[in-house]
């Protein structure tokens, strides 16, 4: 049995902690091995963690450095770097103005990006809601079907 007592290797951390304050007034090399107990602890509990943040960049960094080994230098297809859209050559200015009819459809791309972020935290909890989180979510999506009804009746995703 050691200086202090049946807890010497014990990797939990109470165990630790009450050896600790058992050998406080111990001799000093009781107070050492505790220390040295209580350190061990807290680095077992922090391997995974390092572990993790020397793994995560490499598997990251592979995938992207991984094709250049195998990539031709040769610019053998010129087509390939020459500027296009949709597979002609650009024409126009970048920066003119859109037409007043990309807006609407745009902002008709909203409403079901509301409903599912609304969705998602009402639907996590599901088993712990109550009937007035039911009622409310429900009120929620009467409103957005309501409004998407009334867009699509006024012809907002119709082409001119």
């Amino acid at each position: 049995m050691s200086c202090c007592g049946s807890y010497r290797g014990d990797p939990h951390a109470n165990h630790v902690i009450f050896s600790f304050l058992v050998c406080r007034s111990a001799s000093k090399e009781c107070r050492e091995q505790s220390e040295r107990m209580k350190w061990a602890v807290v680095m077992s509990e922090f391997a995974p963690i390092c572990i993790y943040l020397v793994i995560s960049p490499l598997v990251s960094l592979i995938p992207l450095g991984l094709p250049f080994p195998f990539a031709s230098n040769s610019s053998t297809y010129p087509d390939k770097l020459s500027a296009h859209e949709c597979g002609s050559d650009p024409s126009g200015d970048a920066r003119s103005r859109f037409d007043i009819r990309f807006y609407p459809v745009s902002i008709l791309f909203i409403i079901p990006d509301l409903e599912v972020t609304f969705s998602f935290p009402w639907a996590v909890p599901l088993n712990k809601i109550d009937l007035f989180g039911s009622w409310s979510m429900m009120a929620f999506l009467l409103i957005l079907t309501i409004g998407s009804l009334y867009e699509w009746k006024r012809g907002a995703s119709d082409r001119e």
